[in-house]
């Protein structure tokens, strides 16, 4: 059986690479037989800057000739599912990147390398505890980190200029609500800011001292309920109310930089 990889979120590097090598089955498995070998890697859009990945994989190329790095470009939309097909299939890539809270779903197939006794050599002990541990499951680490980012109100200039609004000024919650409720008229909208986009959501939780879910005597159980969870919940409620985006839909569908494009959406959580 071929063993996969999964990036998670800090640096992808040739350690991470050369143990997928030999982790696969047949020349790119690193066995004997001679002659090149061929590593797959899907990476997701816009992950990594175009500069970057020409130079890291000029740099593998360098430091491995024998071995053929093919990087294939994914989109967000949809990758759960393709994953999946992917792990149970017999022709899967190498080398995966996921979100971090996406290892433990993939984990559970049993097609992933545990790459446990790999972390020291994958520089294991400065990882951000943060970082490391979504990549694990059941005590194994599955997930390397690959990279971490913050999210962050994108803003239109022109559009607060004209609303006589001062973003450097907004300093609390209440004066973010106050200038959104001001940009959201007629045909504009204040922020484009679907029902479904649950890192957003998450973020507000936690800013609430809440968490989506608790763990109790080994056992994991919803949080949601939780007076802190309820308070996150009722600002994005508040928040997403200021501007068109769609109850049942997430950020993807359609796709919220295309609608801000369009230049009538004022702010978006990306």
């Amino acid at each position: 059986m071929k063993f996969r990889m999964l990036t998670g979120a800090s640096v992808l590097t040739a350690a991470l690479i050369l143990s997928g090598c030999s982790s696969g089955s047949g020349d790119a498995a690193g066995g004997g037989g001679g002659g090149s070998s061929e590593l797959t890697v899907w990476l997701m859009r816009d992950s990594v800057s175009a500069a970057f990945q020409k130079e890291f994989a000029a740099a593998f190329a360098a430091a491995h000739p024998d071995i053929h790095l093919k990087i294939q470009i994914q989109e967000w939309d949809g990758i759960g599912q393709k994953v999946t097909a992917a792990l149970a299939s017999n022709d899967a890539p190498d080398v995966i990147e996921v979100g971090n809270t996406q290892v433990a779903q993939y984990a559970q197939s049993g097609g992933l390398l545990d790459l446990s006794d790999k972390k020291a050599g994958l520089g294991g002990g400065a990882w951000l505890r943060g970082l490391a541990e979504p990549g694990a499951w059941e005590g194994k680490q599955y997930g390397i980190p690959y990279y971490a980012a913050n999210r962050v109100v994108i803003y239109r200039k022109d559009l607060f200029q004209r609303a006589g609004i001062d973003p450097a000024a907004l300093r609390t919650r209440d004066q973010w609500i106050a200038a959104t409720r001001k940009l959201n008229k007629g045909d504009q909208q204040g922020i484009y800011l679907t029902g479904q986009t649950w890192y957003a959501l998450a973020g507000f939780v936690w800013d609430e001292g809440g968490d989506l879910a608790v763990e109790q005597n080994g056992k994991w159980k919803g949080a949601l309920d939780t007076p802190e969870a309820l308070a996150g919940m009722e600002f994005y409620k508040e928040l997403q109310a200021l501007g068109k985006g769609p109850k049942d839909a997430d950020e993807a569908n359609p796709p919220q930089a295309e609608v801000m494009a369009k230049g009538k959406v004022a702010q978006i959580i990306a």
